[in-house]
């Protein structure tokens, strides 16, 4: 009689076949949110540093153009200094967005006395548009507040100094998440906007 070999069970290599597809599925989606959370965070780092410097030039231009508005007597020259200022306004998102990144590596909202960021740059700006719009030169009450809100700003481009990221890449958008001065730089900008009494002029 011919003899019946026994057969072979395919279980097992059914099994190891399925579990080996199963850990290169798991190492594909372990790969693919390591490579999602690096994208998210470089992303929120370009913010950063971007924010970082566009809120740098905008302390720089703004007490420039105070300085400048200040220097003016007749009301020719000081429209034409006032457009500039008006404009360099154009980016103070960037402020806000660079005190909201910090407050929130902070993770609490920096303390405010009397006004948020927003509020503060808001106010000014609409003093700005008012302030000065006669024949002669600017009055004590003008030139007053003029050096009030250049003070702060010279207190802001001052402490923005300390900022020094010109460059961005995937490597410093990692790097500034962990760099604490940023964040405390964004705190003092709001203890600075706090200090005057009023920021909206002739209120």
């Amino acid at each position: 009689m011919e003899e019946h070999k026994p057969k072979r069970p395919i279980f097992t290599p059914v099994v190891l076949i399925l579990l080996t597809f199963s850990l290169i599925g798991n190492v594909f989606l372990y790969s693919r949110t390591i490579q999602h959370d690096k994208d998210v965070r470089v992303s929120r780092g370009t913010s950063i540093l971007q924010s970082g410097n566009d809120a740098k030039l905008y302390f720089d231009q703004v007490t420039a153009g105070l300085e400048d508005l200040l220097k003016h007597q007749d009301i020719p020259t000081r429209l034409a200094a006032k457009s500039l200022l008006i404009a360099a306004y154009n980016k103070s998102s960037a402020v806000t967005t660079f005190i909201k990144e910090a407050e929130t590596s902070s993770g609490t909202p920096f303390p405010v006395t009397k006004r948020n960021a927003a509020t503060f740059l808001e106010q000014s700006e609409k003093s700005l548009q008012t302030l000065g719009n006669h024949t002669g030169p600017l009055t004590d009450d003008e030139r007053i507040y003029l050096k009030s809100l250049l003070a702060v700003n010279q207190a802001c481009a001052a402490e923005m100094a300390t900022f020094k990221h010109d460059t961005i890449s995937e490597t410093t958008s990692l790097t500034i998440l962990v760099d604490e001065a940023w964040v405390n730089s964004g705190k003092k900008l709001v203890e600075f906007m706090n200090k005057p009494a009023n920021v909206m002029f002739g209120k």
